[in-house]
């Protein structure tokens, strides 16, 4: 997206290219409405002394709301998705799941626990259904955004915790005159995933303060996996298992706890299962059927968003303001799993199996062991999952000046309450003692009524937060050199949090099949104290300090630093660089979480041996995975430093190169069963440290896998680097109209991480997930009443695979190019109409050869219409 990074060059140019100028700013206390006017302090993202500069000693990027109208996203999660500062992409909503209405966002590739989000300066904090690691940026309202600031520099020395690889600052309206209406709907080109959106702006201003309003609501349709080609299965009828995708073997099978082998049940035999019981061959004289999901399931869930927010401003005299801000949001999803899998124990002789051999179908067995049933509960009927959150933010400031002396009071109350209400799931004890007594029935012909109501168990899951925050801080002038006065900010605040997770007592037992997670809680007190100085050392030079103390109530306290220079090379070009320290406290989750179930990806090389598949071929499987927190974990510590050069070449061409370099140590991690199994190959079975374990098919080194418990621990930790690199152009005046562009990129140098929990470390750029670049450009055309733009943004190719022994890569995930298009016809009365097509070439996600994609890295909707139409008042 087209992102506009220097106030002053607004300014000084007096552009009336309002969707990239000075409009960006209209209303945020800054004087941009002619040319030569005077500049207002600001402040700006990454430091409380304000300045009339945006190209302060850190680097700061601006997304303005006329630019989130031209990309033709309805919500700042998808808006800032785009950006080539989310380098490796970042969570969106996904169906089912009980992260399914939440989004946030990643800078630098360093996780969105890594990456603070502020409303109007002001921590937000993190979403407790997300175990209050990352916040939700589902819960901001779009229409309320007067701007969205990112700062790609450490800055918890000015911040705190969190804001180790960047700050994420989302300013909202105030003091807005007028009203403004708006809506926007659109039609998608595949099946699934339209939406409409309404929303309505308006306010008054005089001379004793100012009320801002805004409402807005929007809707977004399912999308089912059924509905793209390469999310529905294929191949279903192939002779082995392998070949296939969207095909499960929770779907009618035993395992013998015995001889630890496979067989498919007589109740294969069934017209819900893969040809009414196709047979799989499993390789080692295994066999199964399978049931195909995909016809069940669903990918992205169904969103309905509706959100209030006001603010209003008093002058109680001509030098102290009184300020309310209220912002609340209510966000139902609803999301789709096939039917309820899972396997459950039976004795001996309890069900009928087929016996084949060879791929040979030799007749019905009843002659086996006790042992597991995997089974596909289709009687049940699919997983419907709906979330309901509700989200409540009030601050409450008191501001006031006197000449050179700043100083503000503010009260901050954040509560979120997020509920996930599941139908569909079954009760393994239940289960158990129905095929115990004879009365559940496997076969076509289905369980009774009666039967189904027993086994049939909805899962009830409660995360809420409750936050509040005290702050003062006062700005002045100390000292002063000949090059000018020394500027200061000192500030302390007091924030308390309080989490709670719950759900059904069932599902915390660990006995509802088809069914994760367990109950948490904790609450925590942080004191801080900090301070930052501006110091001119010469009229061209600046240096900034920062530091900052912060004690937890729980873990323990830190100190985070930060110096920084701006160095005025000459008119219209800056040097700048800074250097600070930042941390990342362990999440109250990470700390207090009860001891959770996942179904974890991971390729268990050792068993493909064992089975004669070789390592190209060896696919990843899905295992039942236990998850442990840790309440020993210490916080993650950063060293940031970065490196920039900034030249208005002329009043309309300008560029920016910035190098950064991030290193984290004692990374907060679960050990995934990947490493576990490294670990397993190096040190043999059953020798995995920190309290991890792998348990295979009779405590046998070359069984397949049963279980696993991954255990959260501080790891080795990672670094990386890379480049930013912008130029814009604008003012290009032809007889046709005026153009212009802007081109991003984020370009990664290296990516150093283990490549498994303590293991050797390598440079992981360019594999699966991890693109080298990604890039945005924008070319603008207007005239008169008609703007236009075109979008492009490229994705880098990656590899597909990489060895565990050998760390080698291989495989090809192609580069991904998408192009949108906007038109905006701006009426003489005061109304206009904005039609846009995103994706236009309707590019699907880039696959890899199981035919499965990074979700965090590509979208799904495919080619997209929209329509919008404002009226102004």
């Amino acid at each position: 997206m087209a992102m506009e990074s220097s106030v002053s060059k607004a300014v000084r140019q007096g552009l009336l290219f309002s969707t990239l100028g000075a409009m960006a700013f209209a209303g945020a206390g800054t004087a941009l409405a002619e040319e030569g006017a005077d500049v207002e302090r600001i402040e700006v993202t990454g430091s409380r002394i304000k300045r009339t500069d945006m190209e302060g000693a850190s680097p700061v990027s601006v997304i303005s709301a006329e630019d989130m109208l031209n990309t033709g996203e309805m919500s700042v999660s998808d808006i800032l998705r785009q950006s080539n500062l989310n380098t490796f992409g970042s969570f969106s909503e996904s169906s089912g799941s009980t992260w399914q209405s939440q989004a946030n966002v990643s800078l630098r590739g360093a996780g969105a626990d890594r990456t603070l989000v502020l409303l109007n300066g002001k921590r937000m904090p993190g979403s407790p259904t997300m175990g209050g690691s990352a916040v939700n940026l589902n819960t901001i309202p779009t229409a309320a955004v007067e701007r969205i600031e990112v700062l790609t520099d450490g800055a918890s020395a000015v911040y705190g915790s969190d804001a180790v690889a960047g700050v994420v600052n989302i300013i909202l309206k105030k003091g807005y005159e007028g009203l403004e209406m708006s809506i926007t709907g659109t039609d998608t080109y595949q099946p699934g995933g339209e939406e409409w959106k309404a929303s309505v702006v308006g306010g008054i201003a005089n001379d004793k303060g100012s009320a801002t309003f805004s409402i807005e609501h929007q809707d977004r349709a399912i999308i089912y996996q059924r509905d793209r080609w390469f999310s529905s299965s294929t191949n279903v009828l192939a002779p082995n298992y392998a070949d296939t995708t969207g095909v499960s073997l929770y779907a009618r099978n035993f395992l013998d706890m015995t001889t630890f082998a496979f067989s498919p049940m007589e109740a294969c035999n069934n017209d819900k299962m893969v040809g009414g019981g196709h047979i799989y061959d499993l390789g080692l004289g295994d066999y199964a059927c399978g049931y195909d999901y995909t016809s069940e399931a669903a990918d992205h869930a169904s969103r309905q968003y509706t959100a209030g927010y006001f603010n209003g401003e008093y002058y109680l005299s001509d030098e102290i303001a009184f300020n309310t801000q209220v912002m609340m949001a209510r966000n139902e999803t609803f999301g789709r799993y096939a039917p309820a899998a899972g396997w459950f124990n039976v004795d001996a002789g309890q069900v009928e199996i087929q016996n084949w051999v060879d791929g040979n179908f030799l007749g019905t067995s009843t002659n086996q062991n006790a042992g597991r049933v995997y089974y596909r509960f289709t009687d049940v009927g699919t997983r419907d999952s709906t979330t309901i959150d509700w989200s409540t933010d009030i601050q409450l400031s008191l501001t006031g000046t006197h000449d050179a002396f700043d100083w503000d009071f503010t009260y901050h109350y954040n509560k979120q309450e997020n509920k996930n209400f599941g139908e569909g799931y079954v009760h393994r004890p239940t289960v158990e003692a129905l095929v115990k007594s004879g009365d559940f029935k496997f076969g076509s012909e289905g369980n009774s009524d009666d039967v189904v109501a027993a086994i049939s168990h909805d899962v009830l899951a409660q995360d809420t937060m409750d936050f509040h925050n005290v702050s003062f801080g006062t700005s002045f002038v100390a000292g002063s050199l000949p090059a000018g006065d020394i500027g200061w900010y000192v500030g302390a605040e007091y924030s308390e949090y309080i989490y709670e997770a719950q759900v059904d007592k069932e599902s915390a037992n660990g006995e509802v099949i088809g069914s994760s997670g367990n109950g948490s809680g904790g609450d925590r007190d942080v004191w801080a104290v900090f301070a930052e100085s501006s110091i001119p050392l010469l009229d061209s030079l600046e240096l900034n300090l920062a530091l900052r103390y912060d004690d937890y109530s729980d873990f323990g306290s830190n100190v985070a630093p930060k110096v920084a220079l701006r160095y005025q090379v000459m008119d219209g070009m800056v040097l700048r660089g800074s250097w600070g320290q930042g941390f990342r406290a362990p999440a109250l989750s990470d700390l207090y979480a009860a001891d959770s179930f996942s179904a974890d990806y991971a390729t268990d090389y050792h068993y493909c041996e064992v089975t004669g598949v070789s390592r190209e071929e060896c696919a990843q499987g899905q295992y039942d995975v236990t998850r442990t927190a840790n309440e020993d974990l210490e916080a993650e510590t950063s060293d940031f430093y970065n490196v920039g050069w900034i030249w208005d070449i002329t009043d309309k061409l300008s560029t920016k190169v910035e190098y950064y370099n991030l290193k984290i140590d004692d990374v907060i991690t679960f050990i995934s069963l990947d490493s576990m199994l490294v670990e397993e190959a190096n040190r043999g079975y059953g020798n995995i440290s920190n309290g991890g374990q792998i348990l295979r098919a009779g405590d046998n080194p070359d069984g397949r896998i049963l279980e696993a418990t991954t255990p959260l621990v501080n790891g080795n930790g990672f670094d990386t680097d890379g480049i930013d690199f912008n130029i814009a152009y604008r003012g290009a005046e032809t007889s046709v109209g005026d153009f212009g562009t802007n081109f991003d990129l984020t370009w990664v140098l290296n990516y150093n991480s283990p490549e498994y929990f303590d293991g050797p470390v390598n440079d992981m750029v360019g594999r699966n997930g991890l693109p080298e670049y990604r890039f945005t450009w924008t070319v603008d055309w207007q005239r008169g009443d008609h703007y236009a733009a075109i979008q492009t943004q490229h994705i880098d190719s990656q590899y597909e695979k990489t060895d565990n022994e050998t760390f080698e890569s291989s495989g090809h995930i192609a580069s991904y190019t998408t192009y949108d298009f906007t038109y905006t016809y701006s009426g003489p009365w005061n109304g206009s109409i904005t039609a846009a097509v995103r994706n236009i070439t309707d590019e699907d996600p880039r696959l890899d050869s199981n035919l499965t994609y990074d979700s965090a890295l590509y979208s799904l909707y495919g080619r997209t219409y929209l329509l919008t139409y404002t009226q102004k008042f």
